[in-house]
């Protein structure tokens, strides 16, 4: 329906100051956002009627059909339809299939109420508009029928189409081609003049608070496997961390990483401490690096080169000079190799003299940190500031998380717990990053999903328990947190 998200770009676009462009995937994590935050959607879709009817109207048509889908992107189409019965307009609509969504519904019985035709075949050489309500931003994969049928019949009309918000069947093979789209707040990312027509975007009133949130709705970002993957197939992450003097922060991580769902996950820790992580994580393959401290060796080189899908370097490797030497060429090979990482903790120090991380990096200082890598005060635009000019994603973390890539800003308010100040948070976040990395997740939303998932976790233990949880409590609510949001956005 109306949306926001990967990669939130400036564009110049029509309809007064909204001048962002989203993907379909971020369109439906705010959906999602504004409906758990409360947010009156019939409100929105009675604007998106609006905004339909008026460039409608524009266009001065003698007669108009409204092709209707079951959702609500069918709602807005008969929202609009009523709009221009009220104002003279000879509209019409055809419903793909029947109503589903509760606002579809309620707006479909509305416009029969007022009068409205609906009629039961598709003929759209009897209209010079025909409006394109099937389809909008939460469907996702090409078209099935009815609306596959119907799109193909549409674009041999020959009569001038408008879409509403994306042209039906965006951005599969088998899409709506229209002389005009009407994009909800904001244009969609890969929507252009030749294949959207002339694009307007009109604001349906989504607050900056729900618009720069980090909530439930960013789950939808999670990862599904594959019905018939193989062992490999769902990601394969490599973590390195620990030294003598810390240990518990490389379990921590890699627990965290186990909870996201990769298939493979390899902890290179010194050996000094390998018994002491051996006999607390089972899940894991242990690897060498190092005996005190890291070492970037031959089989953490291999692995890196051959197999990894992601790396976290970072927490509990101390700074000693020899640690932080090793670190730094752990990190210069992964960013040789293109591999998404996510450095944190005592790594940070190793990044200093990285100018361009290439899009494939998360860092995740806490505030404190953030001063004493970059130079700079914690706030907003510093951390945009920095993102931009290092090319990587940013999760600074503290009393409000806030990730961006130096274009797109959003914050976690709600979904954590001020008690989560504790030893070993941060390494949870680490190696959630690292985890859903594997997955294939690009970085930004890693990002969000690692502080929504651990954030909503630490909130849950205090819930439970008050100050007296463990870290290692949050370990066992992730699952909740992943089925809860799983079935939340299913």
């Amino acid at each position: 329906m109306y949306s926001a998200y990967a990669l939130w770009h400036t564009a110049k676009i029509s309809a007064g100051d909204v001048q962002s462009v989203h993907t379909v995937l971020d369109s439906r994590i705010l959906d999602a956002n504004a409906q758990f935050s409360g947010v009156n959607m019939e409100a929105l879709m009675n604007r998106a009627g609006r905004a339909v009817a008026k460039l409608v109207k524009s266009l001065n048509p003698k007669r108009v059909l409204i092709v209707c889908g079951r959702g609500n992107n069918g709602g807005d189409g008969y929202m609009a339809a009523s709009i221009l019965r009220k104002d003279g307009i000879s509209v019409d609509c055809y419903p793909a299939s029947t109503p589903s969504s509760d606002l579809c519904k309620k707006k479909h019985d509305a416009f029969l109420k007022i009068g409205g035709n609906v009629v039961k075949s598709l003929d759209g050489q009897k209209y010079d508009l025909i409006v394109d309500a099937l389809l909008g931003v939460g469907v996702s994969g090409p078209p099935r029928e009815p609306y596959a049928s119907i799109i193909k019949r549409l674009n041999k009309s020959g009569v001038k189409i408008l879409s509403v918000d994306v042209p039906s069947g965006f951005p599969s093979n088998n899409v709506v081609k229209p002389q005009f789209t009407v994009s909800m707040q904001f244009q969609k990312e890969g929507m252009t003049r030749s294949n959207s027509g002339k694009i307007v975007v009109s604001d349906v009133g989504f607050t900056k608070d729900v618009i720069d949130m980090i909530g439930p709705g960013d789950m939808i970002a999670f990862p599904s496997s594959p019905k018939y993957s193989h062992k490999g197939e769902n990601g394969i992450c490599v973590l390195v961390g620990g030294s003598k003097k810390y240990y518990g922060a490389p379990l921590y991580m890699a627990e965290s990483a186990l909870r996201m769902g990769p298939d493979l996950v390899n902890l290179f820790t010194p050996s000094s401490i390998h018994e002491y992580v051996a006999s607390n994580c089972q899940g894991i393959i242990l690897g060498k690096s190092g005996i005190v401290d890291i070492e970037f060796n031959y089989d953490l080189m291999k692995i890196l080169k051959e197999r990894a899908d992601s790396l976290a370097i970072g927490p509990g490797i101390s700074k000693s000079p020899k640690a932080l030497e090793e670190a730094s060429k752990i990190i210069d090979f992964t960013l040789s190799q293109k591999k998404r990482m996510v450095i944190d903790a005592d790594a940070l120090e190793a990044t200093r003299n990285i100018s361009d991380f290439e899009r494939n990096t998360v860092l995740t200082p806490h505030r404190g940190e953030f001063r004493s890598t970059f130079g700079l005060d914690p706030t907003e635009e510093n951390a945009k500031k920095v993102a931009r000019k290092i090319n990587a994603v940013i999760l600074l973390k503290g009393e409000i998380d806030i990730v961006t890539d130096g274009e797109i800003l959003k914050k976690n308010k709600s979904f954590h717990h001020q008690s989560m100040t504790r030893g070993g948070t941060g390494d949870l976040v680490t190696g959630s990053v690292a985890g859903i990395l594997a997955r294939k997740v690009d970085p930004l939303h890693s990002a969000f999903l690692a502080s929504y998932i651990v954030g909503q976790a630490g909130l849950t233990a205090f819930t439970r328990m008050g100050y007296g949880y463990f870290t290692s409590d949050l370990l066992a609510i992730m699952p909740e947190i992943l089925v809860s949001g799983i079935k939340q956005n299913s």
